[in-house]
């Protein structure tokens, strides 16, 4: 349909998905990211635990030392592996056809085999083949051996016949790694079946990009520890004095540490914070997958993830339940959580400030810049699946989870300033309405979107309660530009835009990107008629919601249309 951008092929790879998405505000990505550099002393323990480099040069040594005191043998072992070779080959074809004529005629005969072995060897000439090849071989060896011209420009290359001068221009053909200040950021959680991965796509809309198509890309990628179940943009900051911050991501999977990566580096192999989780050694050397992947993933992914995923040969459940074991073993460490990581929410005015929501049924406050807990919140008897900031009371936190209760929390009074509502199923999402700042929207697992006022206390009922969806409502997002306009994905594999500026929310636009199942769906906050979505494809979508009528022609269109890039003068 209309407005609709989706990245990937149109075939369902059934074994990838992507569970968690997150829009950078635009302008923030460096115009030029950077490769990361690696110490050499990170390197050599990693080639270690791969079987490389070092592994590799002490068995070399290893040869060396062999080869020394065995060299004065090496004739006669030779003389007496032909003979036996000879010999065995000779019997052997004997004793299977009864016929040695036979045989010959079908290949060679086994008392050739013996010279074959020296012509090849002397063709080789492993006696001088650790001598210094002098420069024109090394080259004939590299480019080949025929004659080999190079040209100072390609005006001077009689092959190139097509002279283009818009080619001289270098500001035309940028590097592919140039990300402009026009460019919107995109961040995609993906899980293959052994390999999971944050990919940073970038969105270029229409007319910006100089054409009449929207583009959407992977502009790189991260390798991750574990299968990851959640994923937050945020600005680090260097300290608390300096205005300075990093463009980083923390993200959030089946291991119990949270993972925070610089976004402005290209090739980095390892976070440049992880709070909690394994000590070090227990994380390099664990398994790809964590002891919660089997019990938690249903639940973490809306009850409906894709069977080929979760369902293994014996053999594959036998790896699993190995891997598992290893991981009871693996020391934590202390000031960590001690299951999978199910949200994470950064204040963005108290920059310094993370919340994470755990399968360990907590919540706990970070401090950025010490990188340790401040709190551990304890107010769930389950899993928290969600967890996220005021936008305009930043000590207030708003948390929902598995025990079928939602929670508003000041962070000041833990224990005294908190209040609970009960929803019909798990918690799936939990947002704050922009437009009132003071009321909860929740999705639940049964499809279900229900909105609570917090001034009206503890336990009051719900404004409104709608039957959103057939199966799990797996997220929802509100759009920063129009705060009537709520967003709702689900495992039924629809988005639907709903008008909650009168009481009973409004359906006004619905949409099946084509991507399967919904994990997630979240409107950009720098462009608020864009929805970013993604789920059981692996496949990302980008919807605007402009191009639907009901939306470009009532009052939130009026209101969108301010951010309206390709109307703006430039």
């Amino acid at each position: 349909g209309g407005g609709l951008r989706v990245l990937g092929t149109k075939v369902q790879h059934k074994e990838t998905m992507i569970t968690s998405i997150a829009w950078v505000p635009v302008g923030v990505p460096t115009e030029n990211p950077r490769r990361a550099e690696v110490p050499d002393e990170e390197l050599d323990p990693a080639f270690v635990l791969a079987g490389g480099l070092e592994g590799e040069s002490d068995r070399s040594d290893s040869d060396e030392r062999d080869v020394s005191c065995s060299e004065g043998n090496d004739e006669a072992k030779l003389s007496d592996e032909r003979r036996t070779f000879n010999t065995s080959t000779t019997e052997n074809a004997r004793n299977v056809t009864g016929n040695y004529s036979r045989l010959r005629d079908l290949s060679p005969p086994a008392r050739t085999l013996g010279a074959g072995l020296d012509e090849a060897m002397a063709a080789l000439n492993m006696e001088k083949y650790d001598d210094e090849d002098d420069a024109h071989t090394r080259a004939a060896r590299l480019f080949g051996a025929g004659r080999t011209t190079f040209y100072a420009n390609n005006d001077d290359d009689p092959h190139i016949t097509i002279k283009d001068d818009e080619d001289v221009f270098e500001e035309d053909y940028p590097d592919d790694f140039t990300i402009r200040h026009t460019d919107l950021v995109l961040l995609a959680a993906r899980t293959d079946v052994d390999v999971s991965h944050l990919e940073v796509y970038v969105y270029e809309e229409a007319v910006l990009n100089g054409t009449e198509d929207c583009n959407l890309y992977c502009h790189h990628d991260l390798l991750l520890p574990a299968f990851p179940l959640s994923v937050s943009w945020l600005a680090r900051p260097h300290s608390l004095q300096e205005e300075q911050t990093a463009n980083c991501v923390a993200i959030g999977t089946m291991y119990p540490g949270i993972e925070i990566w610089n976004l402005d580096l290209i090739d980095a192999v390892e976070p440049v914070v992880t709070l909690g989780g394994f000590k070090r050694c227990a994380a390099t050397t664990g398994p790809k997958d964590s002891k919660f992947h089997d019990e938690e993933s249903d639940h973490a992914l809306g009850g409906s993830a894709p069977d080929p995923v979760w369902t293994s040969s014996s053999k594959q459940k036998k790896r699993k339940q190995k891997q598992r074991k290893q991981l009871n073993n693996s020391e934590l460490q202390k000031d960590s959580h001690t299951d999978a990581i199910l949200g994470i929410s950064w204040n963005s005015q108290h920059r310094n400030v993370l919340a994470s929501a755990s399968a360990d049924h907590t919540v706990r406050i970070w401090d950025l810049l010490t990188q340790s807990t401040q709190q551990i919140l304890t107010h769930h008897s389950d899993k928290v699946q969600a967890v996220e900031w005021n936008p305009t009371e930043p000590s207030v936190l708003l948390t929902g989870g598995f025990d079928k209760n939602v929670a508003v929390i000041d962070a000041r009074d833990s224990r005294n300033a908190s209040m609970k509502w009960k929803v019909g199923a798990d918690v799936e999402c939990a947002i704050w309405n922009l437009g009132s700042p003071t009321q909860v929207i929740v999705s639940d697992e049964n499809g279900s979107v229900t909105c609570f006022d917090s001034r009206k206390g503890e336990c009051s009922n719900p404004i409104f309660e709608l039957s959103a969806h057939k199966k799990a409502a797996t997220c929802l997002s509100i759009s920063p530009g129009a705060p009537s306009l709520l967003v709702s994905a689900s495992t039924d594999k629809t988005l639907k835009l709903w008008d909650i500026s009168i009481g009973e929310p409004k359906l006004i636009a619905q949409k099946d990107p084509e991507i399967g199942a919904l994990f997630t769906a979240v409107f950009s906050p720098s462009v608020p008629y864009l929805i970013g979505c993604a789920g059981a494809k692996g496949e990302v979508a980008v919807w605007d919601i402009m191009s639907e009528k009901s939306v470009a022609d009532g009052c939130h269109g009026v209101l969108l249309e301010r951010y309206n890039r390709a109307a703006m003068p430039r």
